[in-house]
């Protein structure tokens, strides 16, 4: 058969050209170390590797949710350590206020302190991971408590539901007194108030037909209807208050398929406060009343009062140790599908690379003899595109 020289060009270059892919291919995996670098280069394999990827990126995702929401609840459950040592003090001081053994004006230097506590309580309430607020519910972006106003009611007095709001502040506690008797909003009836603990007294009177008692620089909104009566005991107090603003549900994080955890804590639910939605108090065991309240009967020399907000106190501790409970309970909660996530992404992990790797003694090999090869057929292309009749006379 007779063979041209087309021929013995074309063959040499189809071997040339195989060889140098294979060179060319066996170089990249070299180069990346993976045994598949395109969908052409394993098909199958490459599937199975695109699935498992997948998966593993699920696996980060639920792995940074639960390092955020560790984040969270660690911090949160480390002030509520420190609250509850400051819970403890306060009902030390309450305890004190409550043996009738203490002047009025060691009673104010209590009240003093108390203050002081509460302010550290108010601070431990606002606390922040980076710049969300842990105790604001899902609305992170704010403080979940502001300084606004409440009222201390004496026992056999008004009812918190006799007011719908109150407006201004004070860095003092208002005593408000009533000097007749009358039906708020319908007659006319004469009030007192004063800023400085009773020292000195302000009189005034609301019209008939009104329902706004003047204070100063608090304007108290009393419910239309409320009977009032006339006596030296004071009615009302006006103080500050802790009001919440956050949200009421808790920020919930996925942190692994069908499970989820509330990463943060709905402040009210553990200090209490008032609720800026209606201005009223939230329900019994609330801690940021229980001690306004303690405060304000410190001031005004109530040893009966300190002692049943002491009562009210403890209640309020316990519920605090409780809630902190629970934000540890979610704490490990996370830990340990934090430690399976991080076992079964390992296992993922290394499932993609038995799939995609080279082998990279194998494949050292094998570059070698492509390389080898490439270089025969070089070298034997060379020798045969080299030869004419010419050699054979």
């Amino acid at each position: 058969m007779r063979i041209s020289t087309s021929q013995i060009f074309s063959q040499s270059l189809n071997q040339l050209n195989s060889s140098l892919n294979d060179v060319t291919q066996l170089t990249m995996m070299n180069a990346s170390q993976k045994r598949i670098n395109s969908p052409s280069d394993d098909p199958a394999g490459m599937g199975r590797v695109m699935e498992l990827s997948s998966y593993e990126s699920s696996l980060s995702g639920y792995l940074e949710n639960c390092a955020t929401a560790d984040e969270y609840l660690g911090l949160a459950d480390e002030v509520l350590m420190q609250a509850s040592e400051i819970i403890t003090a306060v009902m030390e001081l309450a305890e004190q206020g409550a043996t009738e053994t203490f002047t009025e004006t060691q009673l104010e230097m209590m009240a003093l302190e108390m203050e002081g506590y509460l302010d550290s309580l108010y601070a431990i309430a606002n606390t922040d991971q980076g710049t969300d607020a842990i105790f604001a519910g899902n609305d992170i972006e704010s403080d979940a408590y502001a300084v606004g106003l409440g009222v201390t009611l004496p026992e056999g007095s008004l009812s918190n539901a006799g007011f719908t709001s109150l407006q201004g502040e004070t860095d003092t506690t208002i005593r408000v007194r009533f000097d007749s008797d009358g039906e708020i909003g319908a007659d006319a009836v004469d009030y007192s108030y004063s800023t400085d603990n009773g020292e000195t007294w302000t009189s005034a009177t609301l019209a008939a037909g009104d329902t706004v008692l003047d204070l100063g620089t608090v304007q108290a909104d009393m419910l239309a209807g409320t009977d009032v009566a006339a006596s030296e005991d004071d009615a009302f107090m006006v103080r500050r208050a802790m009001v919440y603003t956050g949200s009421d549900e808790a920020l919930s994080v996925a942190v692994s398929e069908g499970s989820s955890v509330e990463m943060n804590t709905v402040g009210s639910t553990i200090f209490g406060g008032v609720d800026a939605a209606t201005g009223q108090a939230y329900e019994e065991p609330n801690l940021f009343e229980t001690i306004s309240d303690c405060i304000v009967y410190l001031e005004t020399g109530d040893y009966d009062g300190v002692a049943e907000c002491l009562e009210n106190i403890r209640t309020a501790h316990e519920h605090v140790e409780t809630g902190a409970a629970n934000i540890g309970a979610r704490e490990d909660k996370v830990t340990y599908i934090e430690q399976s996530l991080s076992l079964v992404k390992e296992i993922t992990t290394n499932s993609i690379s038995r799939e995609e790797d080279a082998d990279a003694a194998q494949l050292i090999i094998e570059l070698e003899q492509a390389n080898y090869v490439y270089e025969a057929v070089l070298s034997t292309s060379s020798d045969i595109m080299k030869m004419t009749l010419l050699n054979y006379i």
